[in-house]
């Protein structure tokens, strides 16, 4: 039946009323809602009537940073943009710090500077401002380390080099309030709070541990900025609620630094004297500790102010090459060019600030010295020479000790970190394997328990009553669970000193104060400071007058003695030794080839007569039954015979012969015919030329180095430097484990007959540094070989020689790895006025004459030549180095 038109159209109108319905729900509930903002739980400040802080509150020139540019009025802050220094923050705190209230101070940013592009992964960003608060004495760099906390420019906060977001981001114009509530009936009691041109950037943030409880100090650091610091009294964006600013504070709720002008007017430049790795860092550091108003210059100071600002090094900034001046690494031009330590020494000395300049090298030098005083030539600063020489007070020596323990307590609880992450991995393993077992027990009890089911439901359809197996209570009991040991907390165990430790004086470290290179091209240069220099005062630290130079003096020589000379190069005199040695050797070479060519001759001939002979006589003997022969023809085959029977005692009369094996060695006039045409080394091996070489080599280095040095307290090569001495010399490597030996003294004990070592372990030679000839080499190896082969007939197993093919060859191309080495008191034995007495060798030797073969009256390779003195006498001197 239809509906009347009334009512379908009510009944429309109903209709499209509850369609509609809807829609307009839904888009109530789609409207999104607005978060309300927190409660602002800061209220004004109440009236105070209590006196309130009269001191101006400001930047002390001791609690900037020395890029820092400060206005004569009004609290603008700028810093340095040229070269380098423009990539580090520049920092300052104010001298009146906050103990409680609730207080705020404002920095506006002025303007960003533009500056090269800094693109580059080893620098940071280019404009930045940090705003907040730190305690007295930390870094003035904001964001290291965890005695301030702050805000930046770039929206985040920053704690112990940590950045979180919280603010919000500030650009030119921008003022930067920072509210710091340490007023204990607040609720925001111990926070700190951004605020950007008067509204908050962010909710209040509570002060770190270590910040509470502290007088803090307003902090401001920036690069590359300009930057307008309000203490107050008046705001220059008010807040949503009224504050007190740090110049309105009460006087009871702060604390001020001072940092009193000097009686004279003058300044101090302290330059500490000390030598390298003796606490030379260590007495700085508590020097610095005990004297916060001086800034230290170093580039020490440097790096840590680099670190500090974010700048990226290769290798991080722990890894220095030395203490004193460390590469920079930095991966950038301007970082690495100097320009920063430029800048530095250009702005300090305009700064009314003490300053202690710690140049390990420059200070111990006098002309470096020089060069830094007359950095500060203006009357207005002191220099003061500080010689921290010889042995330390009991004070310091304390210092050393807990540092020393310090140290061995991290290497030991590295160690024990290390075993305990070993024993958890293995312990992990154990646990999975147990694991695995468990579940393939489980599986074969489950395949049992099926087979029991399985056994027993078969005895049950037989009317059998099936036993219980006593294995299932087994089984059962080895389900239970042992209850896991719980894992004991271990506390790493205490290090503790030993004896010789707790006799040490000073800290030892991997990275030196010096490198090798620096230290010795320099070491032999220093001296102890006078006031003829340029200084105004001299102070001794530890030990006092001479006997401070007393003790410069023998550090020096132990060094002499000790540490190799990195710029030496040989002379034209060793050049000259070395190539007619070559030609000697190549000559002994060429006569012993000669000699062995001529017995190949005089066999391959004896050996042709022979065969000859023999073939005459057979056909002789077939001859003798045939044809008689002529008269003549028998007549002329018997002179023939006669003739070669001649010849043939000829030649016999002729060969000589000698008893080599018992020839004298040291008794031989002529090394190159002995008797018969034959050379002393006609028995000689690979290996004993390999020895021969060896100890010209070592004889000639030991000479070479002493001339060539030329300063008579190094006595001669030390043995931890004997492998890069020979690399210098002869361009080739020196190893141990290419004579079959493990040191370098067993080296020299192979050929001790021409070296030796001192008791102090320097090399030096038993023979003269001048020869007419060079025969005394053969002579020594010849007797060597005959004495070694004695004691291998006798069972001597270790007199055999074990040689590389690199020493026969004399090819040993690796190069020597660099050594320290650090030798004991030496007493000479051997040293008299007029040098070193020659030690001999033979009868007249062991009977404890002078002479003797090879002492100073045997002298087999010539002084004078034969008998008479006669320079062309056999064994004297002629135009051949053989």
């Amino acid at each position: 039946m239809a509906e009347p038109a009334e009512k379908r159209q009510k009944t429309g109108e109903g209709e499209q009323a509850e369609e509609k319905k809807p829609d307009a729900e839904m888009k109530e509930a789609e409207a999104p809602k607005v978060a309300e903002p927190p409660k602002e739980l800061e209220v004004d400040a109440p009236a105070c009537s209590k006196p309130k802080l009269k001191e101006p509150v400001t930047f002390l020139t001791p609690d900037t940073t020395l890029n820092l540019m400060q206005s004569a009025q009004g609290n603008v802050l700028m810093s340095m943009n040229e070269g380098g220094i423009r990539h580090f923050f520049a920092g300052a705190r104010a001298n009146v710090g906050v103990s409680k209230g609730r207080y705020m101070f404002e920095v506006k940013i002025m303007e960003f500077v533009n500056v090269a592009d800094a693109s580059h992964q080893s620098l940071a960003a280019k404009n930045v401002v940090r705003v907040g608060f730190s305690t007295q004495g930390s870094s003035l760099v904001l964001g290291s380390g965890a005695e301030n906390i702050c805000f930046d420019s770039a929206g985040a906060m920053l704690h112990n080099d940590v950045r979180t977001l919280a603010g919000a981001k500030c650009f030119r114009d921008s003022i930067m309030t920072v509210l710091l509530n340490l007023d204990k009936d607040s609720p925001n009691f111990n926070t700190v709070s951004l605020f950007k041109d008067g509204k908050r950037a962010c909710q209040p943030q509570p002060l770190p541990d270590s910040l509470k409880g502290k007088t803090l100090f307003p902090h401001v650091s920036f690069k590359n900025a300009t930057v307008h610091v309000n203490f107050g009294a008046v705001p220059l964006a008010p807040l949503p609620f009224t504050c007190r600013m740090v110049q309105d504070a009460t006087k009871a709720d702060t604390s001020a630094t001072k940092h009193e002008a000097p009686a004279d007017g003058k300044y101090e430049v302290v330059y500490p004297v000390s030598l390298p790795d003796e606490g030379t860092f260590d007495w700085l550091d508590t020097f610095l500790e005990k004297n916060k108003s001086y800034t230290e210059l170093s580039d020490r100071a440097i790096l840590n102010w680099a670190s500090q600002s974010g700048l990226w090094r290769q290798k991080g900034h722990s890894v220095k090459s030395c203490n004193d001046r460390p590469d920079k690494n930095f991966q950038a031009p301007e970082l690495n060019d100097d320009s920063v330590r430029k800048a530095v020494y250009s702005i300090a000395p305009l700064q009314a600030r003490n300053y202690i300049v710690m140049e390990v090298k420059g200070n111990l030098m006098e002309d470096e010295r020089k060069l830094l005083l007359d950095r500060f030539r203006s009357p207005a600063f002191k220099k003061i020479a500080c010689v921290v020489v010889g042995e330390p007070t009991v004070e310091f020596k304390k210092h050393s000790q807990k540092l020393i323990l310090q140290q061995k307590q991290e290497a030991s609880d590295k160690q024990f970190n290390a075993k305990k992450l070993e024993e958890k991995r293995k312990k992990i393993i154990e646990q999975k394997q147990k694991e695995m077992e468990k579940l393939k027990k489980k599986a074969e009890k489950e395949k049992k328990q099926k087979e029991r089911e399985a056994k027993k439901k078969a005895a049950e359809e037989k009317g059998e009553k099936l036993e219980e197996e006593d294995e299932e209570k087994e089984d059962e009991e080895e389900e239970k669970e042992e209850a896991e040991e719980e894992e004991k907390e271990e506390e790493p165990p205490k290090a503790e000193l030993t004896a010789e430790e707790k006799k040490m004086s000073f800290v030892k470290r991997d990275t030196k104060d010096l490198t090798p290179v620096v230290m010795s091209a320099s070491f032999t240069k220093f001296t102890l400071p006078t006031k003829d220099e340029g200084f105004d005062d001299i102070k001794y630290e530890w030990t006092k007058g001479a006997k401070c130079d007393e003790y410069v003096k023998k550090w020096i020589l132990e060094r002499k003695l000790s540490m190799r000379i990195e710029d030496l190069q040989p002379s034209s005199w060793f050049n000259q030794q070395w190539a007619k040695w070559q030609t000697a050797v190549k000559a002994w070479q060429s006569k012993l080839n000669e000699y062995k060519s001529a017995l190949a001759k005089k066999a391959a001939a004896k050996a042709a007569k022979e065969a000859k002979k023999a073939a005459e006589a057979k056909k002789a003997a077939e001859k003798k039954e045939g044809d008689e022969k002529d008269e003549e023809k028998k007549d002329e085959e018997k002179k023939e015979e006669n003739k070669e029977a001649m010849q043939v005692e000829e030649e016999e009369k002729e060969e000589e012969s000698i008893d080599f094996e018992a020839l004298d060695v040291f008794g031989v006039d002529d090394i190159l015919n002995v008797g018969a045409e034959t050379p002393l080394f006609k028995e000689y091996q690979m290996e004993d030329w390999a020895m021969l070489s060896l100890r010209f080599e070592l004889h000639i280095l030991a000479h070479a180095f002493r001339k060539d040095v030329n300063d008579p307290e190094r006595m001669g090569i030390h043995l931890d430097h004997l492998a890069f001495y020979y690399n210098r010399y002869f361009k080739k490597a020196l190893s141990p484990k290419d004579y079959g030996v493990e040191s370098f003294k067993e080296i020299v004990d192979l050929v001790d007959d021409a070296v030796y070592v001192t008791p102090r372990s320097v090399l030096g030679s038993l023979l003269d540094g001048e020869m007419e000839t060079f025969a005394i080499f053969p002579k020594l190896a010849e007797e060597a070989r005959r004495h070694r082969g004695l004691r291998l007939a006798l069972g001597e197993e270790s007199a055999q020689l074990k040689l590389s093919g690199a020493a026969l060859q004399g090819q040993r191309q690796s190069a020597p790895k660099k050594q320290w080495g650090n030798a004991g008191n030496w007493q000479s034995t051997g040293y008299q006025q007029g040098g070193y007495k020659q030690q001999g060798y033979g009868k007249a030797q062991q009977q404890g004459k002078d002479g003797g073969k090879g002492g100073q009256s045997y002298r087999p390779y010539g002084w004078g030549g034969n008998k008479g003195g006669k320079a062309s006498g056999k064994g004297g001197w002629t135009d051949k180095w053989y």
